[in-house]
């Protein structure tokens, strides 16, 4: 199990201002990585109203079970466990959750993780890698019929993620728009109705 404190700061993007990005960011040659977020929730949404997500990431072959929560600082606080490719199955195939730090976490929220449940998987292609003392992330999200793009700065602060975002930008004549987390995004195309 590992903790973290995370620093992140967003805006989505039009397919021209991604492509933009790319040059802007010289990202020629480099690969993106997919990855793979599948969430749970609760029927009643009990984790999104604690302002909390649930995930599993599957990622380079590895899979991670993760759960975000609000952060008193502004930021995100994260708890890691990386799992089995078994447990991974268990909890999308059948609603069993690997037990362990996270889940008791989770308890803490006062959520029963008997109530959760395997909701949907978004993939994600990164490009990822270091610019002005944090990390940049250009990210093509595909879930339940949707794409869309996003520039993501992960600094160390708020603050300081908030200004670079803000500089990259500016540089790049890009506006920015309100952003919802990739989950937030995931759960209301759902609520549309897509699968």
């Amino acid at each position: 199990m590992a903790q973290e404190l995370e620093f992140e700061t967003k805006t989505l993007l039009e397919l021209d201002e991604f492509h933009t990005l790319h040059t802007f960011f010289q990202t020629a040659g480099q690969r993106a990585i997919t990855q793979h977020n599948h969430y749970f929730e609760t029927p009643s949404f009990a984790l999104k109203e604690a302002g909390s997500a649930l995930r599993i990431r599957e990622k380079n072959g590895k899979s991670t079970f993760t759960l975000k929560q609000p952060a008193q600082d502004g930021g995100l606080l994260e708890t890691h466990q990386v799992i089995t490719g078994t447990e991974q199955k268990q909890a999308i195939n059948e609603n069993r959750l690997p037990d362990g730090e996270v889940l008791q976490h989770v308890t803490s929220l006062k959520v029963h993780s008997i109530e959760l449940q395997f909701i949907g998987t978004l993939t994600t292609e990164r490009l990822e890698f270091p610019y002005g003392g944090g990390t940049v992330c250009l990210d093509k999200s595909s879930y339940l019929g949707q794409v869309d793009y996003e520039l993501e700065f992960e600094g160390t602060s708020m603050d300081h993620a908030e200004q670079t975002l803000t500089s990259i930008l500016n540089q790049t004549n890009i506006q920015r728009k309100k952003t919802p987390n990739k989950v937030a995004r995931f759960f209301a195309q759902k609520a549309n109705g897509r699968t």
